[in-house]
């Protein structure tokens, strides 16, 4: 039968999940009070992290242009963040359950979307900086199956930016897995900070950066205006996908700003149907330039062929399509 562990990460990688990895909740300690696991679950002691790749296709068909011949953003609507998240919530959410009927208690939270940061919006339009209750992002750079670019997504030596996480908060002591030690990830230098040149909202910094601490790491990523990106997910602004031109003020986003533009009429109308009738959960995010724009899993490629993948809990070696290749 296996250890726990073991009977827990092959039944994540059976129901779909690409990755998995295990974070001890003692590198939760530095996260931000009010967003660690044990401010939700007191007696976590593990954090589950699992990532769902994104097809390649569903950026190489995106445009900033919704009227260029041959491109198109549904896929990448759907297939990289409607369907994606909801597919690794019932992962998450079928495991759990599991856990649950051996005894341990067990926790997940909404992958995405404005549901997760509901308990926080009067810090967030206060603060201007989205606050969601739990960081799957984080958690699953704390379970080493990803480590932070200066886009501030988390990357993988597997998929680069290409996929989402999800996480399973529980009591059961698992085995946890090393953080990420392999080459280096996010080129910026190299690329010469992409991802803050081609966001059309100018919401990533190029110079400024924000560190924090996952374990014994440190780790620094790019300091973002989480309203003026919003501005590009609702895909109000030109370049972000969607038909809407509406110009950011200067300087910082304000919340307030952001959402009389998004009622008032110089939304696009067609921008605005898809806003009220399926964002969200089902589809969601027009822009994401920041992760179809990565070239971390290229750049680092020569690398990668010195660092042994096969220790990483991936179900790439046990996909079917590949099992007889």
């Amino acid at each position: 039968m296996g250890t726990l562990t073991e009977r827990v990460i092959n039944t994540l990688l059976d129901q779909g999940a690409d990755l998995v990895g295990i974070a001890p909740v003692d590198r939760f300690a530095d996260a931000p009070a009010g967003h660690k696991p044990t401010d939700f679950m007191p007696k976590c002691k593990s954090v589950i992290s699992i990532a769902l790749h994104l097809m390649e296709g569903t950026a190489d068909v995106w445009s900033e242009d919704p009227d260029r011949p041959g491109k198109t953003i549904s896929p990448y609507l759907f297939y990289g963040y409607g369907l994606t998240n909801i597919e690794s919530s019932r992962i998450v959410n079928r495991v759990a359950k599991q856990l649950e009927y051996l005894g341990y208690e067990t926790l997940c939270f909404l992958p995405t979307w404005t549901t997760s940061m509901y308990k926080y919006y009067d810090e967030t339009v206060a603060s201007g900086k989205i606050q969601a209750e739990f960081s799957h992002r984080h958690a699953a750079v704390a379970a080493g199956i990803a480590d932070f670019g200066w886009n501030t997504l988390a990357l993988t030596p597997e998929f680069g930016a290409m996929q989402r996480f999800n996480s399973i908060l529980t009591s059961a002591e698992l085995e946890p897995t090393p953080l990420y030690d392999g080459p280096e990830l996010c080129r910026k230098d190299d690329c010469k900070t992409k991802c803050a040149r081609k966001c059309p909202a100018k919401a990533l910094s190029e110079t400024e950066g924000q560190s924090l601490r996952i374990g014994d790491k440190t780790i620094t990523y790019a300091k973002r205006d989480d309203v003026r990106c919003t501005y590009g997910i609702y895909g109000m602004i030109e370049g972000a996908g969607a038909r809407s031109k509406i110009q950011i003020p200067d300087g910082p986003g304000k919340f307030e700003t952001l959402y009389m533009e998004r009622q008032g009429d110089a939304m696009h109308m067609y921008d605005k149907i898809m806003l009220e009738n399926c964002f969200g959960l089902i589809c969601g995010d027009f822009c994401g330039r920041c992760l179809h724009q990565c070239s971390s899993k290229e750049l680092a490629a020569k690398e990668m062929k010195d660092y042994d993948l096969s220790r990483r809990h991936s179900s790439l070696s046990r996909s079917p399509l590949l099992r007889d290749s």
